[in-house]
């Protein structure tokens, strides 16, 4: 089993003791009855998700348990795990969050673009944010831009004005 980053709690929301979640994860991690963990120094604390919600481009997610908002002010700026076997999760041609993170992106004619620095969730799917320099550079994550991911680098098919 292994544990993995699939979110991180940015503030609360309301007072009866929800959080709002930056989702790093398209699997359905924080479903009712889910169980994901804060890691401090060491040691993990189990949560169970009694509920969550999408508001804007966060999750907001209520903990059984824990019912207001005195309840988990501790937790701001915590990063969220899960656990699990990472290889069955995946079908093919996805990917984890994590597993973006810090590779190396190309064009498919071998000019490096820059590092990916983070996958952002827009409404119509996800864009790669890919930083070189102080240049960031937006790439759709769909097929028609990705070409292969692999264990060092991105492969990158650009169209006219992409780059």
């Amino acid at each position: 089993m292994d544990v993995y980053l699939v979110g991180k709690i940015t503030n609360t929301h309301g007072i009866i003791g929800e959080v709002r979640v930056t989702n790093m994860s398209d699997f359905e991690r924080f479903g009712p009855g889910s169980s994901v963990y804060v890691i401090e120094n060491g040691v993990s604390q189990s949560f169970v998700i009694a509920r969550a919600r999408p508001h804007k481009q966060q999750l907001i997610v209520k903990f059984e348990g824990y019912d207001n908002i005195n309840d988990v002010l501790f937790l701001k700026g915590k990063e969220l795990y899960a656990s699990g076997r990472r290889e069955e999760d995946l079908e093919a041609d996805d990917f984890r969050y994590d597993d973006l993170i810090g590779k190396k992106a190309f064009t498919k004619d071998g000019e490096e673009i820059g590092i990916v620095t983070a996958l952002i969730e827009v409404p119509q799917g996800h864009l790669l944010e890919v930083m070189n320099g102080a240049k960031k550079t937006l790439i759709p994550f769909v097929k028609a831009f990705i070409g292969d991911v692999n264990d060092e680098q991105v492969i990158i098919h650009p169209i006219e004005g992409l780059l």
